[in-house]
């Protein structure tokens, strides 16, 4: 893939960036860099290599699944008016 100074210049359109002339070549060439590193990646073979979550094999700890908190619902909106059901009532703001 290739990469030329009118795709800088619309790059730095859309991020709004105001680059002078000399900073849009150092910004090519660095993103030609890049580009061509993908490109280097593509090439190598890993049909045989399984995915993995970690690099290393490491398990999660996991917590204990049990309830630390309990529902105070009617505690917190026994203090409003804008409280229905257990729900609190908002202004509809989708017509």
């Amino acid at each position: 893939m290739s990469i030329d100074k009118s795709d800088i210049e619309y790059l730095c359109n859309l991020s709004k960036l105001n680059l002078d002339d000399e900073e849009q070549s150092v910004f090519l060439s660095q993103m030609q860099s890049i580009l061509d590193m993908i490109e280097e990646l593509e090439e190598v073979d890993t049909g045989d290599i399984e995915p993995m979550a970690h690099p290393l094999k490491m398990t999660q700890r996991l917590r204990v699944d049990e309830v630390t908190e309990f529902n105070d619902r009617e505690k917190y909106q026994k203090n409003t008016d804008f409280a229905e059901d257990g729900f609190y009532k908002v202004p509809k703001v989708i017509d």
